[in-house]
This record gives structure tokens, sequence and C-alpha cells, in this order.
């Protein structure tokens, strides 16, 4: 039996091992998925080994390329800059400068340039969902966006 599993407008995708229930999030913007449905063959740690297919979920989102900073907050110690590449109202796929020992569930605190007339500044608070490599797909931690961000996101349509 195939799974269908949605992947969402940060290239995110929560796939659940139908023997044993183990659910796992996984960040796909690495991949570069072209068609709207791929078929993948996973294989969970208890050994059970099922395939899912992947459908692009379509969902306000803008491809940007802002320019930015994180500090991590709690015991795991790093920093870095960010070019961030989707950004909506519940969340924000970048990426790193380098790869770092980030794993998800970590709150990194970022600071970021709109490309809005003002080239206003953003600080927000997020937690890290998921991992690939250098890119990270992460939720802000407050959803309501008082500051120069909800504007940005009203006038882009980027709402959902």
């Amino acid at each position: 039996m195939k799974q269908k599993i949605y992947i969402d407008s940060l290239d995110t995708a929560q796939f659940a091992c139908p023997t044993c229930n183990k659910e796992k999030i996984m960040q796909l913007s690495e991949y570069n998925l072209k068609c709207a449905t791929t078929r993948v063959r996973c294989k969970c740690r208890c050994g059970h080994t099922y395939m899912i297919i992947l459908e692009k979920k379509v969902e306000p989102i803008q491809n940007t390329q802002l320019l930015g900073t994180f500090i991590s907050k709690g015991q795991i110690k790093c920093s870095g800059k960010i070019i961030i590449k989707k950004l909506n109202s519940k969340g924000i796929m970048l990426r790193t400068n380098i790869e770092q020992n980030i794993l998800p569930g970590l709150k990194l605190l970022l600071e970021f340039v709109l490309d809005d007339a003002k080239q206003s500044i953003v600080k927000k608070e997020v937690v890290v969902k998921a991992k690939k490599g250098k890119y990270l797909s992460a939720e802000f931690i407050t959803k309501e966006h008082y500051d120069n961000l909800g504007p940005y996101l009203f006038f882009n349509k980027l709402y959902n």
C-alpha cells in the first residue's frame, strides 16, 4: 500500500512508518523535486521498507533571496549567515552559509532585511522543524506579525 505524503510550501514532508508508526519530518529542498508527484522508497529504523508518493501542495509562497544572520538559543551554540529562500506567514525555509550542528527543535533568533522600499530589518524567533545539509525549515514561534513582516506578507499575499 502506498501512502500519499504532501510536501508543504517550505519543502518539508512528514513521513510515518506503517508498521511502527514512527514519524519523521524531512527537509526536501536539497533534492530539487521537479514533478508534481514523485515515488520514493523509504526504510524505517525498525527495518520496514515502504513506498510513498510525494505530492506538492499549492500554497502561497514567495521565493526570495533575503540575507540575514542567526544565533541559536539553548545549549547548542551556533551562529552564522543565512539566505532566506522561501517565506510565508507560518514559517521560513533558509540556507545557512556552512553546515552546522542544528537539530530539529532548536530555537533560533533570526535577523534579516526585507526587500521592501524601506529595507526593513526583521527580528524573529523560530523553531527548527527539519534539516537537510545546509537547508532548514522552521516555524515562527509567534503567529502574529505586528512588525514590518506583517505588511510585507500581506502585500505579497503570503498569508495562509
